[in-house]
């Protein structure tokens, strides 16, 4: 018998999701998973700093070379081949105007989306987009909300890639933590592992959230998953929010309500 094993196979995920989706909390599991090469948000470079740049957010800021979309495409791309996995997670939006095709969707992924109610998720957004003392920012931009965007890749990776859809709802995420990371795991083909809940022990270096370190304070501060602390009491009543802000929340229910329904439901995991 040889003694020769079968080559290793390397589990690539690209994690597609909205601002304030719990995504970052998502991402730090990842980084708890064995012998995982994790990227954050790439795209944003190009949307925000490339010479293609899209948000004139940080207009006043140069241009930062090496950052156009092929650029990061080709970043995802490369083989990390020390790795077992590699995870990306992403916002869809960063892609606007370029999701009529695949050419800038990164291949040999496994693609997931991740979406939140926009009862709370653009609250979420709205309220972090004005507080310049922590963000930076200070103003609301519906653009940046991006269940459109999600959902137009959605179609691309299941219409044109003829990809299986892997959704997930942030809220089934918070109040079942270990079945949906179980089931997300099975559907992607990883090993679920006890250590992507807990993060006092992270492996890798923090330094990874530095580009945007202030968003990320929160999930930073925390070793579990656990609700935001800048939700609505309830998430239908919010009357501190100004009619712009309301009518993007309806505009881009359409598109939840669309994937919602998709999603991976904790309850069909029968645990062994």
């Amino acid at each position: 018998m040889s003694s020769s094993s079968s080559p290793r196979r390397q589990c690539r995920i690209f994690l597609w999701a909205v601002p304030r989706s719990i995504s970052t909390a998502f991402f730090r599991a990842m980084m708890n998973k064995s012998s995982c090469k994790v990227l954050l948000e790439p795209y944003s470079r190009a949307y925000y700093f490339g010479h293609e740049r899209v948000s004139q957010r940080y207009a006043s800021e140069p241009v930062h070379e090496g950052c156009a979309y092929k650029d990061v495409k080709t970043m995802c791309e490369e083989s990390y081949s020390e790795f077992d996995t590699v995870f990306v997670k992403d916002m869809a939006y960063y892609l606007v105007n370029r999701l009529e095709s695949p050419e800038f969707v990164p291949d040999n992924y496994t693609h997931a989306f991740l979406l939140r109610d926009p009862h709370k998720s653009v609250y979420s957004l709205y309220k972090m987009s004005h507080n310049k003392e922590l963000t930076g920012w200070d103003h609301f931009d519906a653009s940046e909300i991006g269940f459109k965007e999600l959902y137009d890749m959605y179609r691309i990776v299941t219409e044109k890639l003829g990809q299986e859809a892997i959704v997930i709802d942030a809220d089934d995420l918070l109040k079942h933590p270990e079945t949906t990371f179980r089931l997300f795991c099975d559907k992607v083909g990883t090993t679920f592992e006890e250590r992507m809940l807990k993060w006092e022990d992270t492996p890798q270096d923090l330094a990874v959230f530095q580009d945007w370190m202030p968003w990320f304070e929160g999930v930073l501060t925390t070793n579990t998953f656990q609700p935001s602390a800048t939700k609505p009491k309830s998430p239908m009543v919010m009357p501190d929010l100004p009619r712009h802000v309301l009518k993007a929340i309806e505009e881009n229910m359409v598109y939840y309500n669309k994937l919602y329904p998709l999603r991976l439901k904790p309850s069909t995991l029968q645990i062994q």
